[in-house]
Protein backbone atom coordinates (compact mmCIF):
# COMPACT_ATOMS: atom_id res chain seq x y z
CA UNK A 1 0.00 0.00 0.00
CA UNK A 2 1.09 3.25 -0.70
CA UNK A 3 0.68 6.62 1.51
CA UNK A 4 0.93 10.08 1.12
CA UNK A 5 1.71 12.51 3.84
CA UNK A 6 -0.34 15.53 3.37
CA UNK A 7 0.45 18.84 4.82
CA UNK A 8 -0.72 22.35 3.68
CA UNK A 9 2.08 22.68 1.32
CA UNK A 10 2.15 21.36 -1.95
CA UNK A 11 -1.47 18.80 -0.63
CA UNK A 12 -2.14 18.87 -4.20
CA UNK A 13 0.90 18.13 -6.31
CA UNK A 14 1.97 15.42 -3.38
CA UNK A 15 -1.01 13.55 -3.72
CA UNK A 16 -0.89 13.58 -7.22
CA UNK A 17 2.44 12.26 -7.45
CA UNK A 18 1.34 9.46 -5.12
CA UNK A 19 -1.78 8.55 -6.42
CA UNK A 20 0.18 8.03 -9.78
CA UNK A 21 2.64 5.90 -8.14
CA UNK A 22 -0.32 3.52 -6.16
CA UNK A 23 -1.52 3.35 -9.68
CA UNK A 24 1.67 1.93 -11.49
CA UNK A 25 1.37 -0.82 -8.51
CA UNK A 26 -1.84 -1.36 -8.39
CA UNK A 27 -2.21 -0.43 -5.09
CA UNK A 28 -4.72 1.44 -2.57
CA UNK A 29 -3.51 4.97 -1.43
CA UNK A 30 -3.95 6.17 2.03
CA UNK A 31 -3.88 9.48 2.80
CA UNK A 32 -2.34 10.47 6.01
CA UNK A 33 -2.70 14.16 7.28
CA UNK A 34 -1.44 15.38 10.53
CA UNK A 35 -3.77 17.88 12.44
CA UNK A 36 -5.37 18.77 16.11
CA UNK A 37 -8.80 19.17 14.36
CA UNK A 38 -10.76 16.23 12.85
CA UNK A 39 -12.88 18.28 11.15
CA UNK A 40 -10.49 20.24 9.87
CA UNK A 41 -8.29 17.05 8.42
CA UNK A 42 -11.64 15.73 6.66
CA UNK A 43 -12.16 18.95 4.61
CA UNK A 44 -8.57 19.63 4.07
CA UNK A 45 -8.02 15.89 2.44
CA UNK A 46 -11.59 15.51 0.43
CA UNK A 47 -11.21 18.81 -1.31
CA UNK A 48 -7.50 18.08 -2.47
CA UNK A 49 -9.03 14.50 -3.33
CA UNK A 50 -12.33 15.78 -5.29
CA UNK A 51 -10.17 18.88 -6.90
CA UNK A 52 -7.78 16.31 -8.36
CA UNK A 53 -10.97 13.38 -9.15
CA UNK A 54 -9.36 10.83 -6.91
CA UNK A 55 -11.29 8.80 -4.73
CA UNK A 56 -9.92 7.62 -1.26
CA UNK A 57 -12.66 7.94 1.31
CA UNK A 58 -12.08 4.11 2.37
CA UNK A 59 -8.55 5.18 2.44
CA UNK A 60 -8.32 7.80 5.19
CA UNK A 61 -6.23 8.04 8.00
CA UNK A 62 -6.07 10.87 10.69
CA UNK A 63 -3.56 11.48 13.50
CA UNK A 64 -4.23 14.29 16.11
CA UNK A 65 -0.57 15.26 16.46
CA UNK A 66 1.25 17.39 14.37
CA UNK A 67 4.84 15.64 13.85
CA UNK A 68 6.84 13.85 11.74
CA UNK A 69 6.37 10.97 14.12
CA UNK A 70 2.55 11.09 14.59
CA UNK A 71 2.61 10.88 10.11
CA UNK A 72 4.85 7.57 11.36
CA UNK A 73 2.61 6.03 13.39
CA UNK A 74 -0.29 6.63 10.99
CA UNK A 75 1.42 5.47 8.18
CA UNK A 76 2.17 2.25 10.47
CA UNK A 77 -0.83 1.33 11.68
CA UNK A 78 -2.44 1.49 7.72
CA UNK A 79 0.08 -0.84 6.93
CA UNK A 80 1.94 1.61 4.26
CA UNK A 81 5.15 0.14 2.46
CA UNK A 82 5.87 3.47 0.48
CA UNK A 83 5.27 7.06 2.04
CA UNK A 84 5.21 9.60 -0.50
CA UNK A 85 6.02 13.22 0.94
CA UNK A 86 7.02 16.64 -0.30
CA UNK A 87 10.22 17.04 1.63
CA UNK A 88 12.55 20.12 0.65
CA UNK A 89 12.62 23.38 2.16
CA UNK A 90 14.56 26.83 1.59
CA UNK A 91 16.16 28.28 -1.62
CA UNK A 92 18.03 25.71 -4.06
CA UNK A 93 21.31 25.73 -5.02
CA UNK A 94 21.62 25.19 -8.93
CA UNK A 95 19.97 21.69 -8.62
CA UNK A 96 20.45 20.70 -4.97
CA UNK A 97 17.67 21.46 -2.43
CA UNK A 98 17.79 20.91 1.14
CA UNK A 99 15.42 18.52 3.43
CA UNK A 100 13.52 20.31 5.54
CA UNK A 101 13.16 19.27 9.46
CA UNK A 102 9.86 16.89 9.22
CA UNK A 103 11.57 14.59 6.12
CA UNK A 104 14.71 14.38 8.25
CA UNK A 105 13.26 13.14 11.65
CA UNK A 106 10.87 10.86 8.69
CA UNK A 107 13.62 9.15 7.32
CA UNK A 108 15.38 8.69 10.87
CA UNK A 109 12.52 6.84 11.94
CA UNK A 110 10.50 5.43 9.45
CA UNK A 111 10.29 1.53 9.03
CA UNK A 112 8.78 1.66 5.12
CA UNK A 113 10.22 2.75 2.44
CA UNK A 114 10.13 6.47 2.09
CA UNK A 115 9.69 8.67 -1.65
CA UNK A 116 10.69 12.38 -1.02
CA UNK A 117 9.71 15.05 -4.01
CA UNK A 118 11.96 17.85 -4.90
CA UNK A 119 9.18 19.51 -6.70
CA UNK A 120 6.09 17.51 -6.92
CA UNK A 121 3.86 17.84 -9.81
CA UNK A 122 -0.28 17.81 -10.63
CA UNK A 123 0.35 16.78 -14.20
CA UNK A 124 1.34 13.49 -15.25
CA UNK A 125 5.36 12.89 -15.90
CA UNK A 126 7.70 10.40 -15.75
CA UNK A 127 10.86 10.32 -14.41
CA UNK A 128 13.53 10.46 -16.84
CA UNK A 129 17.15 9.13 -15.40
CA UNK A 130 17.82 7.47 -11.98
CA UNK A 131 20.85 6.59 -10.12
CA UNK A 132 20.47 4.06 -7.80
CA UNK A 133 23.79 4.10 -5.21
CA UNK A 134 24.96 0.16 -4.36
CA UNK A 135 26.88 -0.85 -1.70
CA UNK A 136 26.81 -4.48 -2.87
CA UNK A 137 24.40 -5.71 -0.38
CA UNK A 138 21.43 -7.95 -0.80
CA UNK A 139 19.28 -4.99 0.30
CA UNK A 140 21.02 -2.38 -2.68
CA UNK A 141 20.29 -5.56 -5.07
CA UNK A 142 16.17 -4.82 -3.98
CA UNK A 143 16.78 -1.31 -3.91
CA UNK A 144 18.04 -1.54 -7.86
CA UNK A 145 15.09 -4.29 -9.03
CA UNK A 146 12.72 -1.51 -7.32
CA UNK A 147 14.71 0.77 -9.36
CA UNK A 148 14.74 -1.28 -12.96
CA UNK A 149 10.82 -2.15 -12.02
CA UNK A 150 10.44 1.82 -12.00
CA UNK A 151 12.89 2.04 -15.07
CA UNK A 152 10.06 0.01 -17.39
CA UNK A 153 7.20 1.15 -15.94
CA UNK A 154 7.93 4.85 -16.83
CA UNK A 155 10.32 4.06 -19.88
CA UNK A 156 13.27 5.97 -18.16
CA UNK A 157 15.62 7.01 -20.28
CA UNK A 158 18.76 5.25 -18.44
CA UNK A 159 19.58 3.65 -15.29
CA UNK A 160 23.10 4.82 -13.63
CA UNK A 161 23.83 2.28 -11.23
CA UNK A 162 26.75 3.66 -8.65
CA UNK A 163 29.03 2.67 -6.49
CA UNK A 164 31.67 5.23 -4.70
CA UNK A 165 35.43 4.14 -4.23
CA UNK A 166 37.52 6.17 -2.30
CA UNK A 167 41.59 6.10 -1.43
CA UNK A 168 40.53 5.66 2.27
CA UNK A 169 38.81 2.35 1.41
CA UNK A 170 41.96 1.27 -1.20
CA UNK A 171 44.64 1.97 1.68
CA UNK A 172 42.60 0.10 4.54
CA UNK A 173 42.25 -2.92 1.50
CA UNK A 174 46.33 -2.35 1.37
CA UNK A 175 46.93 -2.72 4.81
CA UNK A 176 44.53 -5.26 6.14
CA UNK A 177 42.81 -2.61 8.64
CA UNK A 178 40.18 -4.49 10.12
CA UNK A 179 37.67 -1.72 11.61
CA UNK A 180 34.72 -2.82 10.04
CA UNK A 181 34.89 -0.08 7.15
CA UNK A 182 34.68 -0.78 3.88
CA UNK A 183 37.62 -1.62 2.56
CA UNK A 184 38.69 -3.15 -1.17
CA UNK A 185 41.10 -1.77 -3.83
CA UNK A 186 39.96 -0.51 -7.45
CA UNK A 187 40.31 -3.71 -8.79
CA UNK A 188 37.89 -5.42 -6.24
CA UNK A 189 35.37 -2.43 -6.67
CA UNK A 190 35.30 -3.11 -10.65
CA UNK A 191 34.82 -6.96 -9.97
CA UNK A 192 31.90 -6.45 -7.47
CA UNK A 193 30.34 -4.36 -10.00
CA UNK A 194 30.48 -6.49 -12.23
CA UNK A 195 28.75 -9.17 -10.85
CA UNK A 196 26.33 -7.09 -8.89
CA UNK A 197 25.07 -5.89 -12.41
CA UNK A 198 25.47 -9.59 -13.61
CA UNK A 199 22.40 -10.46 -10.82
CA UNK A 200 19.69 -8.09 -11.85
CA UNK A 201 17.11 -8.97 -13.60
CA UNK A 202 17.30 -8.53 -17.19
CA UNK A 203 15.77 -4.87 -18.27
CA UNK A 204 14.33 -3.03 -21.29
CA UNK A 205 15.74 0.13 -20.51
CA UNK A 206 19.97 1.42 -20.70
CA UNK A 207 21.46 0.54 -17.63
CA UNK A 208 24.90 1.75 -17.26
CA UNK A 209 27.53 0.93 -14.27
CA UNK A 210 29.80 3.30 -12.71
CA UNK A 211 32.64 3.51 -10.04
CA UNK A 212 32.81 6.92 -8.91
CA UNK A 213 36.28 7.59 -7.58
CA UNK A 214 36.12 10.42 -5.09
CA UNK A 215 37.18 11.24 -1.32
CA UNK A 216 33.73 11.34 0.11
CA UNK A 217 30.63 10.39 -0.68
CA UNK A 218 29.30 13.75 -1.93
CA UNK A 219 30.61 12.78 -4.99
CA UNK A 220 27.43 11.04 -5.87
CA UNK A 221 25.81 14.47 -5.37
CA UNK A 222 27.97 15.76 -7.84
CA UNK A 223 27.66 12.77 -10.59
CA UNK A 224 23.58 12.72 -10.41
CA UNK A 225 23.91 16.76 -11.10
CA UNK A 226 26.10 15.71 -13.81
CA UNK A 227 23.78 13.41 -15.76
CA UNK A 228 20.91 15.34 -14.73
CA UNK A 229 19.27 12.61 -12.15
CA UNK A 230 15.38 13.48 -11.56
CA UNK A 231 15.47 10.27 -8.86
CA UNK A 232 18.08 8.76 -6.77
CA UNK A 233 17.54 5.84 -5.41
CA UNK A 234 19.24 4.36 -2.03
CA UNK A 235 19.08 1.19 -0.16
CA UNK A 236 17.73 1.81 3.53
CA UNK A 237 18.57 0.07 6.61
CA UNK A 238 17.01 -0.29 9.91
CA UNK A 239 20.07 0.01 12.31
CA UNK A 240 21.87 2.30 14.88
CA UNK A 241 24.90 3.09 12.57
CA UNK A 242 22.43 4.58 10.09
CA UNK A 243 19.46 4.66 7.82
CA UNK A 244 21.41 4.93 4.53
CA UNK A 245 25.34 3.47 3.68
CA UNK A 246 27.67 5.51 5.19
CA UNK A 247 29.16 7.26 1.81
CA UNK A 248 25.35 8.23 1.64
CA UNK A 249 24.70 10.32 4.57
CA UNK A 250 25.21 13.38 2.81
CA UNK A 251 21.26 12.73 1.11
CA UNK A 252 20.09 13.38 3.90
CA UNK A 253 20.70 16.73 4.11
CA UNK A 254 21.42 18.36 0.73
CA UNK A 255 20.23 16.35 -2.74
CA UNK A 256 20.02 17.40 -6.26
CA UNK A 257 16.95 15.44 -7.25
CA UNK A 258 13.85 13.89 -5.53
CA UNK A 259 14.85 10.76 -3.35
CA UNK A 260 13.92 7.06 -2.72
CA UNK A 261 15.18 5.50 0.00
CA UNK A 262 14.01 1.51 -0.51
CA UNK A 263 13.45 -0.48 2.68
CA UNK A 264 15.17 -4.01 2.38
CA UNK A 265 11.78 -5.72 3.77
CA UNK A 266 9.02 -3.29 1.95
CA UNK A 267 9.35 -4.11 -1.58
CA UNK A 268 6.67 -2.21 -3.66
CA UNK A 269 6.94 -2.64 -7.03
CA UNK A 270 7.42 -6.56 -8.64
CA UNK A 271 10.75 -6.60 -10.09
CA UNK A 272 10.56 -10.16 -10.70
CA UNK A 273 8.27 -9.33 -13.19
CA UNK A 274 11.24 -8.68 -15.48
CA UNK A 275 13.36 -11.49 -17.09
Amino acid sequence: KVGVAMTTMHARSVLAEASRFAERLGVPLALIHATTGEAESQAHLREAANQLTIPVEKHIVRNKSESAQALLSAAEQADIELLVAGAFEGPALNRRRFLSSAARKMVDSARCSLLLLVQPRIDTHNFRRLVVLTDFSEVSKIACGQALWLAEKDAVECVHVISIHTIFMDARARTGARDGKPARTRAQEERLMEDFLASLPKCQVQVDGNIVDATTGFAACEFAESVEADLLVLPGYNRPQGRVPPLADWALQVVPCSLWIVQGGAVCGNPSSLQ
